[in-house]
């Protein structure tokens, strides 16, 4: 058997196992203190990766919504752009009267080979183009339509039709840029 003594409460250790038993100590403290450093570690790479995930997260939001601003703010641009080129020419064909009859001239070109052809005006462009277009071409039967509005034209014949109304050219080219 070995020398070997358990000692209880209130004994009195000598100075070597005194010197062992602070060892003992010691190391049970650095051990103690090494696991929780190494615990502490780990539970704050885990607090920053959490707030990591939530910050990348985060930016991936406002990216996503910036995107959808600028692409609404891209829309609404170019329906106010449109807008802005709607008023400009009726304006403009308001200012000029002559406009009218120069642009139907021009779409009759377009159709000069076509028989029976119908040129449709508003009530306001009717008697200024009449006379515009018989000089241009006299086959071309003018006719007054209440339903047009100032500058808007429509070419008629038995083969085509030509929408010569600033609205729906506008509205072609709103549909061109929204790929609709």
């Amino acid at each position: 058997m070995s020398n070997l003594k358990i000692s209880s409460p209130g004994d009195v250790i000598s100075g070597g196992s005194q010197d062992h038993a602070m060892n003992v100590e010691k190391q049970a403290f650095e051990q103690g203190y090494a696991e929780g450093e190494r615990i502490g570690k780990q539970m704050g790479e885990k607090m920053v990766e959490t707030v990591v995930k939530r910050y990348d997260n985060s930016i991936t939001q406002l990216a996503e919504s910036h995107k959808g601003l600028a692409e609404a703010m891209e829309v609404q641009t170019v329906r106010l752009a449109l807008e802005i080129a709607r008023k400009i020419v009726q304006r403009e064909l308001t200012m000029d009267p002559d406009l009218v009859a120069a642009l139907a001239a021009v779409a009759l070109k377009r159709v000069s080979g076509h028989q029976s052809i119908a040129l449709r005006v508003s009530r306001n462009d009717f008697a200024r183009v009449r006379v515009a277009i018989a000089v241009v071409n006299p086959a071309v039967t003018v006719k007054l339509d209440a339903a047009l509005e100032r500058g808007d034209f429509v070419v008629e014949t038995g083969q085509t039709f030509l929408d010569g109304k600033a609205s729906s050219q506008i509205d072609t080219i709103a549909r061109a840029l929204f790929d609709e």
